[in-house]
């Protein structure tokens, strides 16, 4: 049994290998990542074990690097949201901040569902609440962020409050359809965390476009 100090050794060098920029723990991660996602492709379940095997690292070398499940999980969506925040900053073309908006949510989709048996598993847990509270939380740092660049929110409106009120909605919604508590494919999940964003997070300023029209229009093409 792992006593309170060797817990508290582990946890230190996880923290370390969290920030590190060493290629080998680079690539270790990207082993473990990428096993889970094969794992996920052919809806097997998704365990530590399974894991391990599928990745070809030692039980050991996962421990390492991650205390449990939940913390895999909240490393690849913190993962997710940096790579889906910096490409939004690049989609915005020809068809306005709408168009990038919607396509950022599609990323967001396809990563969850790319990753739906590990998510499953995770929000399935006796904690998993919780996991969604931190899914929210990192959520809320790239909104923030995204609110910073178009100028603030309206007035009257605070940017934190915003950020994590416009998080914990879009998480839920999320969580349940990891869950099957609902149905719908990527396209209609992405079209209603646009929707039901507030306008002003992707529309310009004169816009008179109107974003169902912006997902219609690229679903008859």
């Amino acid at each position: 049994m792992k006593t309170d100090a060797t817990n508290a050794s582990l946890a230190e060098v996880r923290g370390g290998l969290r920030s590190s920029v060493d290629p080998r723990v680079a690539k270790t991660r990207q082993r473990i990542s990428a096993g889970v996602e094969r794992l996920s492709t052919r809806g097997l379940e998704v365990t530590v074990s399974a894991i391990v095997a599928e990745a070809g690292v030692s039980r050991a070398t996962f421990y390492t690097h991650f205390a449990d499940l939940e913390e895999l999980a909240l490393w690849l969506q913190e993962s997710a949201f940096a790579a889906i925040a910096d490409a939004a900053l690049n989609l915005e073309g020809p068809d306005g901040p709408t168009a990038a908006m919607l396509e950022s949510q599609r990323r967001l989709v396809r990563h969850y569902a790319e990753h739906r048996t590990l998510y499953s598993a995770v929000f399935q847990l006796p904690v998993a609440r919780g996991a969604q509270g931190h899914t929210a939380q990192g959520m809320a740092r790239d909104i923030r962020s995204h609110i910073a660049l178009r100028g603030g929110p309206p007035a009257g409106l605070d940017a934190d409050l915003t950020a994590l009120y416009i998080a914990n909605a879009a998480t839920g919604l999320i969580v349940a359809w990891v869950l099957g508590e609902i149905e719908a494919d990527v396209e209609t999940l992405a079209l209603h965390l646009l929707e039901l964003m507030p306008r002003w997070m992707h529309r310009a300023p004169d816009s008179q476009g109107d974003s169902l029209a912006v997902w219609n229009s690229e679903r008859n093409n």
